[in-house]
């Protein structure tokens, strides 16, 4: 069996009350990393990708983007889940919908992938496409609040380092835990 075939029968293999227990972690942890915050214009910088691509990383795919809805949908009821303790409907159609959006895509994509990915280097690159599909998705998102070029210099550009050092870490991170 492949180490991909061994990591996705492993977790759809769990019984229900494990996946469950995965999902709500994998929301626990996105809702924690966003304390970890600060503001550079328009869109705060948190540790939410990291957590993301860690969990998706972990448990794959779909218990990766389940945990994303959990979360999404604990913001969009008023929990201060998100960036800075920001909960409610508002605060999930805001500025920031677009990289709420793209995180949901994201996690499926990463989860899928890193079952698959075959050393440092090809998990690093996997990680940096996907918050390339935060980063493009959040543009257009928040293309909707301002123009598309200021939208991207003072959105996406200041982001740009911060997701690269993440994809680093989440890499090492991913290598380092049992799968």
């Amino acid at each position: 069996m492949t180490a991909a075939a061994s990591r996705k029968s492993r977790t759809r293999g769990l019984p229900p009350p494990y996946q469950a227990a995965a999902v709500v972690a994998g929301a626990l942890a996105l809702a924690a990393a966003g304390r970890a915050s600060f503001d550079l214009g328009p869109v705060p910088i948190t540790l939410q990708t990291y957590a993301l691509f860690v969990v998706a990383g972990l448990f794959g795919g779909r218990l990766g983007l389940l945990a994303v809805l959990a979360w999404l949908a604990a913001a969009a009821f008023g929990l201060p889940v998100l960036a800075n303790g920001a909960g409610g409907w508002r605060a999930v159609t805001g500025s920031t919908m677009g990289f709420l959006a793209g995180m949901a895509a994201a996690a499926w994509v990463v989860g899928e992938g890193a079952a698959r990915a075959k050393g440092w280097i090809a998990l690093t690159l996997l990680v940096l496409a996907g918050h390339a599909i935060v980063l493009a998705v959040g543009w257009a998102g928040l293309a909707t609040f301002m123009d598309p070029m200021p939208a991207f210099t003072v959105g996406i550009l200041p982001l740009l380092p911060g997701a690269a050092i993440k994809s680093l870490a989440v890499a090492a991170t991913l290598r380092l835990l049992p799968r």
